[in-house]
């Protein structure tokens, strides 16, 4: 049984030290939602939180979030660093505009996509997730799922206007390359 008051105390005491914890790991944008989450899985495993020094725990939690957060955008930078890599692979002179304005179409043609394909692209590329994995989260079938990759392929690279000139397959360092 949870011990409300308990729980109340500690959240009172110590949030303050978690929030200047995740800020200075993940800066203001972030930090008060790893602050939040923390104390969210601390509700939840309040069985599990030592009541005598709870602080260390709560550390841990947050220090565990703080590396998800950050191996997910370092997934999706990844990503993106791909998809300008393909748009500005044909010139041999690096144009920090140009890398910006395609990172920048790269976003956009994503945020063009239904929410399912979306997240069907998104699963296999920034979590990692093999074509049989990200079917059973998105609940369809492998060859349904096969199917709509092919076409979300197939949109990104006219939106992309690559239509003639197929996305690389390389391996980017997160995982499979989907596009």
């Amino acid at each position: 049984m949870r011990d409300e008051a308990g729980f109340t105390s500690m959240f009172q005491k110590h949030y303050e030290s978690v929030l200047r914890y995740a800020w200075r790991r993940v800066g203001p944008a972030d930090a008060a939602d790893v602050a939040a989450e923390t104390f969210k899985v601390a509700w939840e495993k309040y069985d599990r939180v030592p009541q005598d020094q709870p602080l260390p725990w709560l550390y841990t939690t947050a220090r565990n979030l703080t590396l998800n957060l950050i191996r997910r955008d370092n997934r999706r930078d990844a990503l993106a660093d791909l998809l300008v890599e393909d748009l500005t692979r044909h010139g041999t002179e690096e144009d920090h505009a140009a890398t910006i304005a395609a990172r920048q179409a790269a976003f956009a043609a994503l945020s063009t996509l239904s929410d399912g394909d979306r997240e069907l692209i998104l699963l296999m590329s920034w979590e990692g997730l093999d074509l049989r994995q990200a079917a059973e989260v998105v609940g369809c079938s492998r060859s349904t799922a096969a199917m709509r990759l092919h076409r979300i392929r197939g949109r990104l690279r006219h939106l992309l206007g690559e239509e003639s000139q197929p996305i690389t397959d390389r391996q980017p360092s997160f995982g499979r390359s989907v596009i």
